[in-house]
């Protein structure tokens, strides 16, 4: 029987593989309904809580009235584009750093793990712990920061770093990038000791410089890996909330009030759920749209092919 007779035969469609299949969903059944209890159940009541104007125990329905407002208003744009500017700060802090510092890891061979528990550990530590500490450090007449950029000549006087809008987001920025560049740094150090050295060493027979090497061959075969560790970055940091609400609470007059923030706000402090699980679902969206290219670009051969 040739090649092509067994090309042409049709799939089997037997009562076995009925079974086979019934097997399946069984065994797939108890995932199926944890994540329909954890995820989906909590999703649908949020969505649904968005089409009400609910404050304390009385809830009014008005269907996307809550969403056409958020779209009118300008706190929720403004709060958005604080979003944003946070995000893509700290996600290209993160990316620059992090693979500085993977370089660094990559070629370092005296004290290599102990130096890599020392970068690792901002991630380590607990947001919220972390955001304490850094609030204590800012405090602007005896915190440490102050005192050793005044002691440098940095600053001719002590600043409020939480007390202004514009010092305050450049606060929780850098905050967010002493704790999320390990992540990326791992992530690429993992990159970088999968290169092959051979690649490296036939550069180097061809004359090629430090920096040549870090641009045809470094960077071409890291090229996947940053895309998926920038993108799995942004999802995560979109959504941060911990640092923000420790350090500041979305202030001072908003200046911090992130989407995540801007939820809690006007859920807790507004008393206004319906409106907070709208943003929610908005935000829910966003992320969404990162979520489905992380899954488009981690789907089986795409990484055999980038």
């Amino acid at each position: 029987m040739t090649m092509s007779a067994f090309s042409k035969r049709k799939p089997w469609r037997g009562l076995g593989l009925r079974r086979e299949r019934l097997h399946g969903y069984w065994f797939i059944m108890p995932a199926v309904v944890l994540i329909l209890l954890l995820i989906a159940v909590p999703l649908g009541r949020a969505f649904w809580t968005s089409l009400f104007r609910t404050r304390g125990l009385r809830s009014t329905f008005v269907g996307f009235d809550n969403y056409m407002h958020l779209l009118t208003s300008p706190g929720f744009w403004d709060s958005l584009r604080i979003s944003l500017v946070f995000t893509i700060s700290c996600v290209a802090a993160h990316m620059i750093l992090g693979l500085a510092l993977a370089l660094l890891l990559n070629r370092v061979v005296f004290a290599r793990r102990l130096l890599r528990i020392g970068f690792l550990a901002p991630w380590i530590v607990a947001p919220s712990i972390g955001a304490i500490v850094w609030v204590w450090l800012l405090e602007p007449q005896f915190g440490v920061v102050n005192y050793l950029l005044a002691s440098a000549g940095l600053i001719d006087r002590y600043q409020a770093w939480l007390g202004s809008p514009g010092l305050a987001l450049t606060s929780v920025i850098l905050v967010d990038v002493w704790r999320g560049t390990p992540f990326v740094m791992l992530l690429l150090l993992a990159g970088l000791q999968g290169i092959p050295k051979d690649q490296y060493e036939a550069a180097e027979l061809d004359g090629a410089s430090g920096w040549q090497q870090f641009k045809w061959v470094t960077l071409p075969n890291l090229r996947y890996l940053l895309i998926v560790a920038s993108t799995l970055d942004i999802i995560y940091t979109i959504r941060h909330f911990d640092i923000i609400a420790v350090m500041t609470g979305g202030g001072p007059i908003g200046g911090t009030e992130v989407l995540p923030v801007l939820i809690y706000n006007t859920a807790f402090t507004q008393n206004d759920f319906g409106r907070a699980s709208a943003i929610g679902i908005l935000l829910l969206g966003i992320i969404l749209i990162f979520s489905i290219f992380y899954l488009r670009m981690t789907k089986p051969g795409r990484a055999m092919e980038a």
